[in-house]
């Protein structure tokens, strides 16, 4: 699974609370920012398996962020929703990856990498995905 929502969410809370930082009140603020954004891009780097583990705890920081950075909550929210149902945002990427692997084949066959016979079914193939 993509893991690109996790990493960009926790850069973007990690900067906000390095700049919070800069006055003694936004601390406050700042603090929880950088534990969470350390804690989620390390969870880009972990396993599928491991954040299955731990998605409640994702779920947590994604709420936090919410309150205190609206931008990663909302990529951490859509990364944990995409957890459930991994299909939810891949509807339109499908379709597109369709049409990028007939050019593909197409492009082989013209190429006369594949025979005839070899670009048709997978020409076949692909549509019936």
């Amino acid at each position: 699974m993509d893991k690109s929502l996790l990493k960009i969410a926790g850069i973007i809370a990690l900067v906000f609370g390095i700049i919070c930082c800069c006055t003694i009140v936004g601390v406050i603020v700042g603090v929880p920012l950088i534990i969470g954004g350390i804690k989620v891009k390390d969870y880009s780097e972990m396993s599928d398996e491991e954040i299955l583990k731990n998605k409640d705890t994702l779920l947590i920081w994604s709420i936090v962020f919410m309150f205190l950075c609206t931008v990663s909550g909302i990529l951490a929210l859509l990364y944990y929703l995409n957890l459930d149902n991994p299909t939810l945002f891949k509807s339109h990427s499908s379709s597109t990856n369709k049409y990028d692997d007939l050019e593909r084949v197409n492009k082989l066959y013209k190429d006369k990498v594949i025979t005839k016979e070899e670009y048709e079914s997978e020409k076949e193939r692909i549509l019936n995905k």
